[in-house]
């Protein structure tokens, strides 16, 4: 039986036209609302599924969301194929569509797509040749000898980054720092690289991609395709991907943004979280709509009382500018468990101990039956070594990403 919405996802439902940006915090009912949306666009404005472009994060999640359509839909002929609903990671879609146009781009018939591994190793092997360029171990901020790997991992890193700020070499090349012109040649090469031996990668699928769209006659044709623009997890797109995205929606700006800034999980790959936080500001004022899913259907009020304190009381604020929606989560349900979900652990000897303290904490829940599995854990080390809070996932990511720690 279907849920009944709530009043804010109601209104995420039926915010059909125009720029919409949904701020939706965890465990709020993001998937179920983006289900919903859909069904109602192609329910009440009697257009083809093959109009609608949604992205999602995973494959995983895209195969996921087009079940749950296809089941909410419940075969009404009336309305298409929801199989033919354009969903799939941004990537994925990139592709196919500079498939269709390879004419228009620099891209070879059978060509290879290279993973993170591929891309380290291709690099590895063409280390000598890179090597050759004068400041570019400055450029990657290496001190002393490095092996071929570790400087092809570390050049990869800067590569992906030019790619994803969309970057040209040329603007790089033609600088009068020695470090960035450096950057900008090695750039070159391995551009002239992977054309050589027929190769693409992440990036340059979008770099690709943004070319294409830079050909009026064919970004003409691509942005009459789609009526309909939805992207989840926003706030882990990239530069270049906001570029696209905005591009593809300029005719009709019927493009919603899903995603929470508190969630902010890949900087390091070269997400930027000024995407989400800088939505409304690509149109003119007042023009984007924002709502925001505070309800969480997922955790214990204990877990979501310790989420509100620590986001609320950490300082967001650089000058005028918050790099953080203003937002209170609250629990849809009443606390179900007769033990407590956030437990603090601290070592009484000193910061040393915290981690053999922790196993032992963890060990015992595990044998009492408390938890079952290891992923239903997650533990957030503070900034002074007062040991880990242990609760669910709702997300630290953003302070570490503000601070440039690792996550």
């Amino acid at each position: 039986m279907r849920t009944a919405p709530n009043a804010s996802q109601n209104e995420v439902i039926h915010a059909l036209d125009g720029p919409v940006l949904v701020v939706a915090g965890p465990g709020s009912g993001k998937t179920f609302c983006l289900v919903e949306r859909i069904a109602k666009i192609l329910q009440t404005r009697g257009i083809d599924p093959g109009r609608i472009l949604v992205s999602t994060f995973t494959e995983k999640a895209a195969k996921e969301l087009v079940t749950r359509i296809s089941r909410r839909l419940g075969g009404q002929a009336s309305i298409g194929n929801p199989l033919d609903l354009n969903v799939g990671t941004l990537h994925s879609i990139f592709l196919r569509l500079l498939e269709e146009f390879r004419a228009y781009t620099s891209i070879q018939k059978n060509y290879t797509v290279l993973d993170q591994f591929d891309q380290q190793y291709f690099i590895f092997q063409h280390a000598a040749e890179f090597r050759c360029i004068e400041k570019l171990d400055d450029a990657l901020g290496l001190r002393g000898p490095q092996s071929s790997w570790n400087f092809a991992g570390t050049l990869l890193s800067w590569l992906n980054k030019i790619s994803e700020e969309g970057i040209t070499a040329d603007a790089l090349s033609e600088s009068d720092t020695p470090e960035l012109s450096a950057s900008g040649k090695a750039y070159q090469l391995y551009q002239r690289l992977l054309t050589e031996y027929n190769f693409l990668d992440f990036s340059t699928i979008q770099v690709e991609m943004l070319r294409l769209l830079d050909t009026p006659e064919v970004c003409t044709q691509i942005q009459g395709r789609f009526d309909y623009i939805m992207i989840d997890e926003y706030q882990d797109t990239n530069s270049i991907q906001e570029r696209i995205v905005l591009k593809l929606a300029q005719c009709h700006k019927n493009l919603c943004v899903v995603g929470d800034d508190d969630q902010a999980l890949y900087r390091f790959r070269g997400a930027s979280i000024r995407n989400i936080l800088e939505f409304p500001e690509r149109f003119t004022p007042g023009e984007c709509k924002q709502i925001r899913l505070t309800k969480n259907y997922r955790s214990e009020p204990p877990i979501i009382d310790f989420y509100n304190h620590w986001m609320n009381t950490t300082d967001w604020m650089e000058g005028e500018r918050s790099f953080r929606f203003d937002k209170q989560i609250e629990p849809a349900k009443p606390r179900t468990t007769p033990y407590p979900s956030v437990f603090k652990v601290s070592g009484q000897d000193g910061a040393e101990n915290w981690a053999d303290e922790t196993l032992q904490f963890l060990s015992d829940l595990r044998s009492k039956g408390i938890i079952k599995d290891w992923n239903q854990e997650v533990i957030r080390q503070p900034e002074k070594l007062m040991g880990p809070t242990i609760g669910d996932r709702s997300s630290n990511a953003t302070w570490r990403m503000k601070h440039h720690e690792p996550v």
